[in-house]
């Protein structure tokens, strides 16, 4: 991983459901739901990735225009601003024909990885452009305030008048290699527990992906013409002995 991206049982088995993935009178929580599955399965918390991105501009935007943006989120998100954090404060700008890329990153004040990108692209032929900007967040221990934090992205993308896409994924382990057959089994186990199903699965050595569509989760988006709305992958690494469990809603955005 670079530098380190919704569960309806009827009767007893949705009051089975309740103390496991903590449902209770409020909508619950995407990333509970999630910390949920990954208790079910068995596997150790590694980290938790949180991907909000999208259009903010039609149109193609200079150097000093884009790094006014990308100093404002950074210091609306509290980056390197700590005195603690300065340190792990970096940017980078790259400048092509018809293209610009800032990127800065560092830790805010809840201890997240925050890598802002903000990429603007010119259509010489046509005339046409566009700014896109995405917001990383990768916490190895636990997502404090992320709640209020995705609230005041979401506000900045409204000052925009454009949407913001949302991937939540969580990374866990096994301390060893699991065999693939159990792997399999726990992933089919979940998916019976959330009233879900398997609408593809990808199976090759040691990797394990199943695409699942849950009614628990609101969002969804389409592989071909089904709805999925929960990413579950299984990989073992060699490099430490570790079995890797990736579990992401509506899907998987980072590698595995």
């Amino acid at each position: 991983m670079k530098n380190y991206g919704k569960f309806i049982i009827i009767g007893i088995i949705l009051i089975l459901l309740i103390p496991i993935f903590g449902f209770g009178e409020d909508e619950y929580e995407e990333r509970e739901l999630l910390m949920g599955i990954l208790e079910t399965t068995g596997a150790n918390f590694e980290e938790g990735d949180i991907c909000l991105g999208g259009t903010i501009l039609d149109r193609f935007i200079g150097t000093l225009e884009i790094k006014d943006i990308g100093y404002s989120i950074r210091d609306m998100l509290n980056i390197g601003t700590d005195g603690s954090h300065k340190n792990y404060y970096w940017e980078d700008l790259i400048e092509d024909d018809g293209f610009i890329q800032f990127t800065v990153q560092g830790l805010d004040g809840y201890n997240n990885f925050v890598t802002i990108t903000l990429s603007s692209y010119k259509d010489v032929e046509y005339g046409s452009g566009e700014t896109t900007l995405f917001i990383n967040f990768i916490n190895r221990e636990k997502f404090d305030k992320i709640n209020d934090i995705i609230l005041e992205v979401e506000k900045f993308f409204d000052e925009y008048n454009k949407p913001v896409n949302i991937t939540t994924c969580i990374i866990g382990s096994f301390d060893d290699k699991v065999d693939a057959k159990r792997n399999e089994e726990k992933i089919l186990e979940v998916t019976e527990l959330i009233e879900g199903y398997v609408v593809e699965e990808y199976k090759e050595d040691d990797i394990l992906s199943f695409s699942i569509f849950t009614p628990y989760i609101e969002e969804y988006v389409f592989t071909g013409n089904k709805k999925m709305n929960l990413n579950i992958a299984v990989r073992f690494s060699e490099y430490d002995n570790k079995t890797y469990i990736w579990i992401g809603t509506p899907i998987i955005t980072i590698g595995y």
